[in-house]
Parts: C-alpha cells; structure tokens; sequence
C-alpha cells in the first residue's frame, strides 16, 4: 500500500471524526438524555440524535431541545453540563468504523501527515482519540473551540494545515457532511465524502471530488483523484 499512495499527489489528509472516523452516536446520545432529563424532557432516540450530530456540542443541544419541547437558546448555558456528561463517557460505546485503524496505519506509514478538524470540543475529541488508541496517528487535532470560527468556515482547515506544515494543493479533507466539503472548498483543499455518516443531506450532493463508502476505500480514492 505505501508504494501505491506515493503515487497520490497528497502529503496530508485532515478528517472529520464523528460520521468519518468514529460511530459515536450511543455516547451522545446518553449524554443529551442526561441533561434533557435534567430538563425535565423526554429522552431523544439513536435516529434523533444521528439527525442532530455535525454542528458541535452547543448546535447538538440547540436541537435536542428544539425537537423535544425546551428552549433552543438554553443550549448555551447548558453546553458545560453536557459536557460534564459527555467526557466521562466519550469512548464507552464509542468505535471506530471498520478499517480506520488499518487504513490510518497504512496512511501514516506511507508517510502522510493526519490531522482531526472536527466541530466536537477539542477535549472531548481527544478524550475519543485517547480512549480509541488513535492519538497515536493523529499529528494535530483541531476542535470545534480550539478557534473562533468552525466548520464550514475554512479557519479550522486553514489552521492544521499550518500545524502540519502542509499546502492545501497537497491536501485532502475527508467528511461525513456538507460542512466538511464546504470548509475544505473554501480553503483550496480536494474533498472526499464518506457515504455512511451522519450527513444531513445526500452525499452525493455535496460537492466532493469523491465519494467512498467503506473507509479502506480511501487510498484508492487518494490515488484517483487527478494530480
């Protein structure tokens, strides 16, 4: 496989977790249900909650609350109470998809530079990296509060590129949802979709130069995409 990927024009792959690396929708869930709970409001199920993921943590409460009855604009104020539930059990039920360990093997012994650019806190991404043995293969991670702006903005791509020392002509970002393909536009980074996320619309609408659906296709789709 290392020969194979030196033949790819990329040095870097920046990737989402949640959706692309991760299946992490138990974990949250149980966390949102603790603080609707704390709400007095009914509990949102696994298809509820895979609906909701993408945005961060405060847009996943913004909607919990909005779907069952509470007030969207308590998401804010309960942001650190989710998160005192959240962390403890950021990697309980929490797996990657099949094949990301290998394939991130392979990556980084080819030689690739990876970075997490994702929406979810940068603690709590790092608590799921840690739990899962993946911190290892990750150089740089940039949380949804590591800068002002997030996803879709380019800001987040823009800043683990720089924390790689990597172009964004040599880079790819790898997502689940149109904020990753929209970030990675704007920021003059090739994008590749993973169909078995939590996207909120098509994945083939979404812009992407392609589109995989199983994660060991990615150094296929690595060296297809044109030089």
């Amino acid at each position: 496989m290392t020969t194979d990927l030196a033949r790819s024009r990329f040095d870097a792959v920046l990737l989402d977790l949640d959706g692309t690396l991760v299946d992490s929708v138990r974990d949250l869930m149980d966390a949102l249900n603790a603080v609707l709970r704390d709400e007095g409001l009914p509990p949102v199920d696994p298809a509820q909650t895979r609906a909701m993921v993408g945005d961060g943590a405060r847009k996943l409460i913004e909607r919990a609350l909005q779907a069952m009855g509470g007030n969207p604009a308590r998401a804010p104020d309960l942001l650190p109470r989710f998160l005192a539930h959240y962390e403890p059990i950021a990697s309980r039920h929490t797996r990657p998809y099949p094949g990301v360990v290998e394939t991130l093997r392979s990556l980084t012994g080819a030689g690739f530079a990876l970075a997490v650019v994702t929406n979810k806190p940068a603690q709590a991404t790092r608590l799921v990296l840690d739990g899962l043995d993946l911190s290892p293969l990750i150089a740089v991670v940039v949380g949804g509060d590591t800068l002002e702006q997030r996803k879709p903005d380019p800001a987040p791509v823009r800043a683990a590129l720089r924390q790689l020392g990597a172009t964004a002509d040599r880079a790819v970002m790898v997502g689940d949802n149109h904020h990753d393909v929209e970030a990675a536009r704007a920021a003059g980074v090739a994008a590749i979709a993973v169909s078995y996320g939590y996207a909120h619309r098509p994945v083939h609408d979404l812009g992407a130069d392609a589109v995989i659906d199983d994660f060991r296709d990615l150094p296929a789709a690595l060296r297809a995409l044109p030089r």
